[in-house]
């Protein structure tokens, strides 16, 4: 009897977590996702000396390694981390009274973005004038925190901002270590539902190589990493790196 149809169309759920050995731990789904894995060796051959033709005659293997490369397509707090090797900072919405502004006419940022409410007010003793919006000053852009001011030559300086400010997360770049995870793959085999689990152990990731900041369609990053070897796993069947397990057909 025939084998049965062996063809594939792998898709699933990737998770990234903490390492304890082959288990996944605190696992967190990374979204909309494809995901690659490559193996490769580098080797060393022996061509024989006794024919008179330097025939190979032997094959040495001298380095195994293996990378997984993920391409995502959803902005999440906890890829950007991945990607910029940062770390994310919540920012919790609240208020500001008396900022000072610069001395100056132009363009102004203020100290956050995703601003609100602003009122502007100059320095005078007692009662503060308020300022004008459209003749001392226009809102450039709110979610950048960016004012123009126009007109400052009947007040007293410093300006003063008081507004509101929106909740947000914020990630630096390059502030902590390479990031290392383990890598879980839940998926199903499209041509038959025939479930699929990738299980890599160690994957240390390198930061993004590019993060589009304009895009014309549905924007995409990509992270790759180097498979690392568990050392206390390496022995045994399933080696130290990682397995793929197929089950049966639905």
């Amino acid at each position: 009897m025939a084998d049965d149809n062996k063809l594939f169309s792998f898709q699933g759920y990737v998770y990234l977590g903490g390492i304890s050995g082959r288990k996944i731990v605190d696992p967190v789904w990374v979204g909309d996702a494809t995901m690659t894995v490559a193996l490769e060796t580098e080797s060393v051959e022996h061509n024989e000396s006794f024919s008179g033709q330097r025939l190979p005659y032997g094959r040495l293997t001298t380095k195994k390694s293996a990378t997984a490369t993920l391409t995502l397509f959803e902005a999440r707090a906890e890829n950007l981390a991945l990607a910029l090797y940062g770390v994310n900072v919540p920012v919790t919405s609240a208020s500001v009274t008396a900022e000072a502004i610069p001395d100056t006419t132009g363009l102004v940022a203020l100290d956050h973005a995703l601003i609100d409410n602003l009122v502007l007010t100059d320095s005078t003793s007692g009662t503060p004038v308020v300022l004008t919006e459209g003749t001392n000053y226009t809102i450039e852009n709110a979610a950048g925190g960016l004012i123009r001011i126009l007109e400052t030559a009947s007040l007293t300086l410093p300006i003063k901002a008081a507004y509101d400010y929106g909740a947000a997360n914020t990630t630096g770049m390059f502030t902590t270590t390479p990031p290392e995870r383990f890598l879980k793959m839940v998926g199903v085999n499209t041509l038959n539902n025939a479930p699929v689990v990738v299980d890599l152990y160690r994957v240390r990731f390198d930061p993004a190589s590019e993060l589009a900041l304009h895009n014309e369609e549905f924007g995409s990053f990509e992270l790759s990493g180097s498979l690392l070897a568990e050392a206390g796993l390496m022995t045994g069947e399933l080696g130290g790196f990682g397995t793929l397990t197929l089950g049966a057909a639905a």
